[in-house]
């Protein structure tokens, strides 16, 4: 008895079936590139603080909302950890002048660290888009007829007609035949661009420096004795500002955001003044 469409034991399907174990083995993420959303220095708090959606589009702007959310994220480790830091010096009875010597290993570490994961991040994913973009060129320059099968029921599968489905498969195959498959086996428009890790791994950095810079400068104007006692409620109020921007990524409630960021980041500054009062140098 046969199977219905799509039958799984068709070779077309067998192949894609495969094609989707490798994708799964290797870890490859269906999402758009995100290069194209990347802000210039210039622009960067104009971006920040954009809309909740795109200009072009008038639609949410998805890359830019999760690209938003990672560096905010990157922002609030800055803060956060330096203040901790700080306190947990000040607790432990060290001097402002090795407090700040600690806030700066600290960020040192702290933005190669950013900067080195995003780097790493951002390079596996692009040699994993290149890898997929050489792979379609091999598969559609040895068997193109079945490529384009998979396009059909890959538009078939979407809920259209058959008719309609191979009529969109041969227009949109006939046009560009690797933009297509890449984009419904995909869901990639192309690959990011040589500098896109770069790119990334300087923000990642930036974010971070910008997120402990406060908690920095608080070191170098206040009093040693003062310190302590201001560095919690500029923290927090820097995160409220955080937490709202990272709010606008979300699409949800600001005080959700806002409460989130804020809990965790007393929460965090908390314990580390408990451990620097449980040790004295």
């Amino acid at each position: 008895m046969g199977c219905s469409p799509p039958c799984p034991c068709t070779p077309s399907a067998a192949r894609r079936e495969g094609k989707a174990q490798g994708r799964r083995r290797e870890g490859v993420v269906n999402r758009r590139v995100v290069n194209r959303s990347l802000p210039y220095p210039g622009h960067a708090l104009r971006w920040l603080l954009a809309p909740r959606w795109s200009a072009e589009t008038g639609e949410w702007d998805t890359e830019g909302d999760a690209l938003r959310r990672e560096l905010t994220s990157h922002a609030n480790d800055g803060v956060i950890s330096s203040a901790a830091i700080l306190q947990g010096l000040l607790s432990a009875g060290a001097t402002g002048h090795e407090a700040v010597i600690g806030v700066l290993a600290l960020m040192t570490v702290g933005v190669l660290t950013s900067a080195g994961t995003a780097f790493g991040e951002a390079s596996a994913e692009r040699r994993s888009q290149l890898a997929i973009v050489a792979d379609e060129q091999r598969r559609l320059a040895q068997a193109p007829e079945e490529e384009l099968e998979e396009l059909v029921e890959h538009y078939r599968a979407k809920g259209l007609s058959d008719e309609l489905s191979r009529a969109v498969a041969e227009e949109l195959h006939a046009k560009d035949a690797l933009a297509a498959q890449l984009d419904a086996e995909f869901d990639l428009d192309a690959p990011a661009t040589a500098w896109w890790p770069l790119r990334m791994a300087a923000y990642a950095g930036l974010a971070f420096l910008a997120g402990s810079l406060l908690p920095l400068l608080l070191s170098l104007v206040l009093p040693t004795g003062w310190i302590g006692e201001v560095t919690v409620p500029v923290v927090a109020l820097s995160l409220v500002v955080s937490g709202w921007i990272g709010s606008r990524s979300e699409h949800g409630r600001a005080w959700v955001a806002i409460l989130r960021t804020v809990v965790i980041g007393v929460v965090v500054l908390g314990i580390s003044t408990l451990a620097g009062s449980l040790v004295t140098f």
